[in-house]
């Protein structure tokens, strides 16, 4: 079989496994239709002039099979300001009755489990393409006229194709603990490009600042838009010309995306669709894969009283992971990777790998030359009765050099007694994060065991870290 016939016998097996069958469609379309009719009423009844519409990919036709996300927009007049969202919100609270959250983006919308399906209700205010929006949700309703407008027929198939490789090879979510595509980015590329193949071989070809401007907002004036946007890889909004729709898209995402679409197109199989379940290391097998890594992970364990909605946390999480790095690397340390787990909930753990944890008690420190007299002077009063000096001061060459005591040797101690002060805020935890933590602790290689006996899917998070590579590289 040729190359060009495996593809496309690989992509034929894909769609019939993420094409929604006419039973999925009908049950989903009856549930929207029925919600937004009630919820309509419930508005009307409320004097609340909006409406309640089916948005994001279900609208579009272009979710997947097995996808229980549905995003419902009430869309208000423009005689209504901001202050009007809590009086909408209250009337859909009262609509879905129990088991909702109120959550924030841009602004609060409302999550819910309703037959199956997590709902998002998300106010917003009509817009027509010439009118600004007055949130960051009013594009939603032109995004959907878009897409359908440009997405017919089988073209739809392309969205569900590229879709389903940035699931696979973990690229796909906008959200902050993913940092990848969106679905309407997905259904920009499948567009700006004409099908899945045809993206997948333009990203195996990115160079950073690429553009796409798929409706020439820019055309005769690219300079403007390269001072506008500063990303690697730049989506103009179709319907807003000054939206990057490629902006949560962070550079570790954007080159896995590049880098697993260059070896599709050269060795294609299901495996980048529909990777394997990683089986996490047994504890024998930890305890052996640790000890003979050469390396040392440390793991801080954090706890919080309450929880956060995602992006909120995933956000806190990861300012407080590059700013406990910094200060291990400001103290020595050489770290080699970071990585940070949590539950979602109350339990947060932020892993660092480093060369050595346990660092030698003393330092070596240059001093200035000997030629310049008043600062050698001052280097010699500052040592000769410190008590942290180990060795010297000596003479080397034309400089001054001594040994002094570090004040951190281990790792670990550095970490919990910087964060024992103001809960880590003076070294750049996120304060809105740091008043709600209620327990720090950590531990150093296998002496997590425990916890990764308790915790299935902390398991394969650490397995995952510890083989170190994209699941289609693993074949």
């Amino acid at each position: 079989m040729d190359g060009e016939a495996s593809v496309e016998d690989v992509l034929r097996k894909v769609l019939r496994k993420v094409e929604p069958r006419e039973e999925e469609r009908k049950k989903v379309h009856n549930f929207v239709e029925a919600l937004t009719a009630d919820l309509n009423r419930k508005l009307s009844e409320a004097g609340i002039e909006g409406s309640a519409e089916i948005h994001g990919s279900v609208a579009k036709d272009t979710w997947l099979s097995g996808d229980r996300d549905l995003d419902i927009f009430i869309v208000l007049k423009r005689t209504y300001t901001r202050e009007a969202f809590p009086r909408v919100l209250d009337v859909v609270k009262g609509f879905v009755g129990t088991g909702w959250v109120e959550a924030y983006a841009e602004h609060p919308y409302i999550q819910a489990e309703m037959n199956g399906f997590k709902v998002d209700f998300v106010p917003c205010f009509e817009m027509d393409a010439t009118a600004k929006p007055l949130s960051a949700t009013d594009r939603t309703p032109l995004h959907t006229a878009f897409v359908r407008e440009r997405l017919k027929g089988e073209a739809r198939r392309e969205v569900l194709l590229l879709k389903q490789f940035m699931h696979g090879i973990d690229c796909y979510g906008a959200e902050v603990k993913v940092g990848g595509f969106s679905g309407y980015l997905c259904e920009l590329l499948a567009i700006h490009y004409g099908s899945f193949l045809g993206a997948l071989r333009a990203a195996a070809k990115w160079k950073k600042g690429a553009v796409l401007d798929t409706v020439s907002h820019y055309r005769g004036r690219e300079g403007e838009l390269k001072k506008l946007f500063r990303e690697s890889l730049i989506v103009v909004d179709p319907v807003d010309d000054r939206r990057n729709v490629a902006s949560a898209v962070t550079d570790s995402k954007l080159w896995l995306f590049a880098a697993a679409s260059r070896a599709f197109l050269k060795e294609p199989n299901l495996g980048f669709f529909f990777p394997p379940e990683t089986a996490a290391y047994t504890e024998e097998s930890l305890r052996r894969v640790l000890k003979e890594r050469g390396s040392d992970l440390v793991f801080l364990l954090l706890s919080t009283g309450k929880q956060r909605v995602p992006d909120v946390l995933w956000g806190q999480l990861y300012r407080a992971e590059k700013a406990l790095r910094s200060l291990l690397e400001e103290h020595d340390f050489r770290v080699l990777r970071t990585a940070v787990w949590s539950d979602e909930k109350l339990s947060h753990i932020l892993l660092f790998e480093i060369e050595e944890s346990l660092l030698p008690r003393a330092e070596l420190h240059r001093g200035p030359p000997v030629e310049m007299g008043e600062m050698s002077l001052r280097f010699l009063r500052k040592h000769l009765g410190s008590g942290s000096t180990v060795t010297g001061p000596w003479v080397e060459e034309d400089r001054w050099w001594v040994e002094v005591e570090r004040e951190y040797v281990e790792a670990e101690t550095l970490l919990e007694d910087k964060l024992k002060e103001q809960k880590g805020v003076p070294v750049g935890v996120p304060r809105s994060m740091a008043d709600d933590i209620t327990n720090i602790s950590c531990r150093v290689n296998d002496e997590i065991t425990d916890l990764y006996k308790e915790l299935p899917d902390f398991a394969v998070f650490l397995t995952d870290f510890l083989q170190g590579r994209p699941k289609w590289l693993r074949a």
